[in-house]
């Protein structure tokens, strides 16, 4: 069993690797933004000035469960 659980990691692994890193999805740029506080929606930016680098936050969220579990 723990065979297939890691086979699973593995491919959960290399889709994340392969949607992070290649244009699947294409990005969808919105064309209007309202600037009025009550309506618009929270930005936060650029994934560059994010504190906490995308990449890291997807192997927290992939990999504790499993150390957890194990």
């Amino acid at each position: 069993m723990l065979y297939f659980q890691m086979v699973i990691m593995a491919g959960t692994v290399m889709l994340a690797y392969y949607f992070e890193y290649t244009d699947t999805f294409a990005v969808n740029v919105q064309g209007f933004f309202c600037y009025e506080s009550a309506y618009r929606k929270p930005y936060p930016g650029p994934e560059e000035s994010s504190a906490v680098p995308p990449v890291l936050l997807y192997s927290l969220a992939a990999g504790v469960p499993v150390l957890v579990d194990g």
